[in-house]
């Protein structure tokens, strides 16, 4: 099984279920967290708090890395997709570059917990001193690092090797991949965490040597589970988005267009029961995204009954407002839920949207779709 979140600070990614009795209890918050996530919108009638929603994308954000292999076996490769979105931009509303590194090499830490790298990692990040853009990039156990929006590594032939099953279910062993996104130069961070995990030791730079904060700079893992028993997982799919039951075109040619909302930023955010609800004066679209309802495969640990993986979908946006940010999809005894769409209001200054969906599962699978809308 496989999860990806991002570091402490860093924001954007979820945690998806470990293992064993670990798993089975994450998997039981995760669907809790979800369900409290559904019922609580993120922006409500009035009396809302003035900040922007979880959903708005303004900075740089990582929504998933995807494995071609949610679960492997020993000796296979994994090949990795990194899905990101710069919502800062640049001068005058331009883009900012954004490089992408990968670091694997880490499998069955101590305390199976991605901390347990932190060690390895230090080491590496000690030789990122006077690294520029460019250089060769130093290798973490001897696993060569890399750069762009894809890495594959090679699952080691003996991550089962000496591994004891636990109280239930198979054997397992995990790999650990750090991915790194940057607006800036990386360079080496002093550890100054005063928890468990202590401090990431990588850290994104600007031009005159300051650190970047998490609006520029996204640091995080995806850890890769293997099982003695060989079972495999997909990855949940999308067929596409649809925007008031219209399927939204991949083609930038032929995106629709929308009228923009007469509620500006400002007033959507102001605090009080007499403050307006946007959802009510501006004209709402329903996003939703195109499932087949078999998008749930069966959990292979139900013993007592005949379970689902959960299924659910997190929607963003980085023009305009969402009702809400997820949507649960499919529930582990109900399985598949029809209603998962969510209301869409454009901004008030033209522009292109970008709405993007990801579906994930409990288990580690993940798929991305993002489509665009024309404000005018």
């Amino acid at each position: 099984m496989r999860s990806t979140r991002a570091m402490s600070g860093a924001g954007g990614a979820v945690k998806r279920a470990g293992a064993g009795r670990g798993r089975r209890w994450r998997r039981a918050l995760l669907a809790t967290l979800a369900l409290g996530a559904v019922a609580a919108p993120a922006i409500s009638s009035g009396c809302v708090a003035g900040f922007d929603p979880p959903s708005l994308v303004d900075g740089l954000r990582v929504f998933a890395v995807v494995a071609d292999r949610p679960y492997a076996n020993p000796g296979e490769q994994v090949t990795f997709q990194i899905h990101y979105q710069d919502g800062l931009g640049g001068a005058e509303g331009g883009t900012r570059p954004v490089n992408v590194y990968w670091f694997g090499g880490c499998e069955n830490p101590v305390g199976d917990d991605y901390y347990g790298c932190y060690p390895q990692f230090a080491e590496l990040a000690a030789q990122l001193d006077g690294w520029e853009p460019g250089d060769p990039l130093p290798e973490l156990d001897g696993v060569p690092p890399g750069f762009g929006d894809t890495y594959t590594v090679t699952i080691g032939d003996d991550i089962l090797v000496g591994r004891q099953p636990p109280v239930s279910g198979p054997a397992y062993g995990s790999a650990y991949v750090f991915f790194v996104a940057c607006t800036g130069t990386l360079g080496a961070v002093e550890d100054q965490g005063t928890g468990r995990a202590g401090t990431f030791p990588v850290g994104c730079f600007d031009a005159d040597g300051r650190r970047l904060g998490p609006d520029s700079f996204v640091a995080g893992y995806t850890q890769v589970y293997v099982f003695g028993d060989g079972r495999v997982n997909a990855n949940p799919e999308m067929q596409g988005l649809t925007l008031d039951g219209a399927p939204l075109p991949e083609d930038f040619a032929d995106i629709p267009t929308v009228p923009p909302c007469p509620v500006g930023k400002e007033e959507r955010r102001e605090v009080g029961c007499s403050a307006e609800d946007p959802f009510v004066e501006c004209p709402s679209y329903d996003l939703d995204a195109l499932l087949d309802a078999s998008v749930a495969e069966p959990d292979p640990d139900a013993q007592q009954q005949a379970l689902k993986e959960i299924v659910w979908i997190d929607y963003f946006a980085d023009l305009g407002d969402l009702d809400r940010g997820i949507k649960l999809v499919s529930d582990a005894s109900k399985g598949y839920l029809g209603d998962h769409a969510v209301n869409w209001i454009p901004p008030a200054e033209p522009g292109i949207a970008t709405l993007t969906a990801v579906l994930r599962d409990t288990r580690g699978g993940s798929s991305v779709v993002q489509r665009r809308v024309r404000v005018k």
